[in-house]
């Protein structure tokens, strides 16, 4: 029933760990199959509807936990990194899950047009698996994270104490044992759609962007083989040979620049959401762990997912900046000086020089991913959340 996306050999496209979990825990946000009956359809309407009212109840209920607790500094930011996370995924989850058919089209094109194969790129491969180890890290701390409310929560049921999994104050009496245990297992499903969507989305976004960087350097390295073959061939029509091969490049250069906006145009909105909330809550989730740091486990696993959250995707933003950048570099350095010097025919020359300027102009402002243009996803942006995030935690330990 669940979307699984293919290579284009028709063959189920490699997933790693956080994606595959993502797909089949997160029915919210992962679209279905083409072929899935209107049954299928009509369930998976059901439940974005039914998590979208179960998140709207339990953002009251913590919410009114929050305002109980407006004076008691450490009792309301117990509660305040849940309810900013509750809020941040309402708006990211439902949004991408109401939009799944833009998203399964994006997938379908990755796999078919960018991924790159292991076994046709092996060593642009391997980079790109080292470059994603820090997202499979902090998938890992976010689902720790996960695990110790889970841990928590069936420690209090083993003990006789009846205690829902987040810091909340219902409108209505739980204790009941039938009433317990659905807003449970309500609890429970809102943190694997939570969980599994942080760190699914920053996977699948890393993995889009570096297998797209890892395309651009295919291009580069294809350009510069058939420019040294022409050149080898010391032929009198080279300029015009060198001439195809440019338009052929641009071609794709073109394509994978579209395809860099369809990306940004999926991942705009979420991203901006994400970064919106990042320092409030780093600043919360750092003054749970300060002043409580035993009782405080999964806050411990939270922070530093998050940290190492911001900075991976920080790194991801500056490293596709970085490679779109040398693009415009890699025209003017494809040799056609050495092509031209080498053609005796001087209108071709003139054409080859024409379309030298056009590869260099369309690519003469690298790509940047950005959050509704408000931000610009980088290293330096990743640095002033954590600074800011900082700025916020020394102020209220002040206040302590």
């Amino acid at each position: 029933m669940l979307y699984r996306p293919r290579l284009p050999d028709g063959q189920k496209a490699p997933m790693s760990w956080p994606i595959a979990l993502f797909r089949l825990t997160n029915n919210i946000c992962w679209p279905l199959d083409d072929n899935s009956s209107w049954m299928a359809v009509a369930f998976d309407r059901f439940c974005w509807c039914l998590a979208f009212v179960l998140f709207l109840i339990t953002n009251d209920a913590e919410f009114r936990y929050l305002r109980v607790n407006i004076n008691n500094l450490d009792e309301m930011l117990t509660g305040v990194p849940t309810y900013f996370v509750l809020i941040e995924i309402h708006l990211r989850a439902f949004q991408m899950g109401w939009k799944k058919a833009g998203f399964k089209r994006l997938l379908e094109k990755f796999y078919k047009e960018i991924y790159i194969e292991k076994s046709l790129h092996p060593e642009i491969y391997k980079n790109i698996k080292t470059q994603l180890k820090p997202i499979f890290v902090l998938s890992s701390f976010y689902f720790c994270a996960l695990m110790s409310y889970f841990i928590m929560s069936t420690h209090m049921l083993v003990v006789g104490r009846r205690e829902l999994m987040y810091k909340m104050i219902t409108r209505f009496d739980y204790t009941p044992w039938w009433i317990y245990l659905l807003c449970t297992l309500s609890n429970v499903w809102i943190g694997l759609i939570v969980t599994t969507l942080m760190f699914g989305e920053a996977t699948t976004l890393s993995t889009l962007i570096f297998h797209l960087n890892g395309r651009y350097q295919v291009m580069r390295e294809k350009l510069m083989a058939k420019v040294e073959a022409l050149l080898e061939r010391k032929q009198t029509d080279v300029a015009d040979q060198y001439g195809r091969v440019l338009v052929e490049t641009l071609k794709e250069n073109i394509a994978l620049n579209i395809f860099a906006k369809e990306i940004q145009e999926e991942f705009s909105f979420r991203l901006f959401v994400m970064i919106a909330f990042m320092a409030a809550s780093l600043c919360a989730l750092g003054f749970k762990v300060y002043t409580s740091p035993m009782t405080s486990i999964g806050y411990i696993f939270w922070t530093i997912g998050k940290i190492q959250d911001i900075i991976a995707i920080g790194r991801m933003g500056t490293s596709v900046v970085t490679t779109t950048n040398q693009i415009s570099s890699m025209y003017y350095e494809s040799n056609w000086e050495l092509i031209v010097y080498q053609s005796k025919d001087s209108k071709a020359n003139a054409r080859l020089m024409k379309l030298v300027q056009l590869a260099i102009a369309t690519n003469s402002k690298p790509f940047s991913l950005t959050a509704l243009n408000f931000f610009t996803i980088s290293s330096p942006m990743a640095l002033s959340i954590l600074q800011g995030a900082f700025s916020y935690f020394t102020c209220l330990t002040s206040f302590r």
